[in-house]
Parts: structure tokens; sequence; C-alpha cells
């Protein structure tokens, strides 16, 4: 069944908001990009969002945002994930992620996305990470 926004029910689009506002607020200030990726029809539907925050203001294209809360509420029901990266002036990195699981997200360890980042898909080798990308264990989200 497709997912479309005629299929989602109320409590799914209320959940997808509520995740898509717990990863804005899930860091402080900075220039920050949320990238969401959802398991379908054996392939992988993927969305990028950059976005800025400036004490209480979030700045972001309000169609990506829609999109990505689309993209969430596929990911959120059949499996997928979240990964957010900060880009700091210094030229430093911060990446976070979490698993998506029946509207739920489950942060993942600093060794958990390390190994997503660092790891060859197709081999299992472990490949070198970027310079200057802090791989970090990502906070509760609060929805």
């Amino acid at each position: 069944m497709a997912t479309t926004s005629y299929s989602q029910t109320p409590y799914e689009i209320q959940r997808a908001a509520a995740l898509f506002m717990g990863f804005l607020n899930a860091v402080g200030d900075g220039c920050h990009h949320l990238v969401v990726a959802a398991s379908a029809n054996g392939g992988t539907l993927a969305i990028g969002v950059p976005f800025h925050n400036i004490g209480e203001a979030t700045d972001l294209d309000p169609d990506d945002a829609l999109e990505a809360m689309t993209l969430l509420t596929l990911a959120a029901s059949v499996g997928g994930g979240a990964v957010l990266r900060t880009d700091f002036a210094d030229g430093i990195s911060r990446v976070r992620g979490w698993k998506l699981v029946e509207f739920y997200a489950k942060p993942l360890n600093a060794a958990e996305i390390f190994n997503a980042y660092c790891m060859d898909a197709r081999t299992g080798e472990v490949i070198a990470p970027e310079w200057g990308v802090e791989y970090t264990t990502a906070p509760r989200l609060r929805v």
C-alpha cells in the first residue's frame, strides 16, 4: 500500500510533526542539516533539510519541512533513520543519528553512528572517517 497524504492518520501526522520539531529542538544555535531516510519497496528514499537555529528562531524552507514530515511518516512506520549534522565555523562537524521505529526516534550512540558512516556497506570493512567530524551520541528527543 502506498503512503500518501490521504492514507496518513491524524496520529501519524501529529507524531511526524512532533518528531520533526524534536529534531529541530535537539540542537542549539548553528548551521544544521537533517537527513531522513526510509526503506521501502526494496529501495531507500531520503530527503535533506538544511536549517539554522538562532536563539528561539529556526530558519528553514517550509516546503523542505513538509517533505521531511511526509517522509518521517513513512520512515517511522516502515523503518528508517535520521541523521543530523551540525557544521561549526572552525571546520568541525558533529554528526548524530536516530533509528525510527513505530513513530519513536531511538538515539544511536557514538559507536553506532560511527559504524554507519565509516563502514563499507558492501564489504563490511572500516573506511577512514571524514577529517574534522565528531560522531556523537544523539540526544533523546522531547516529543
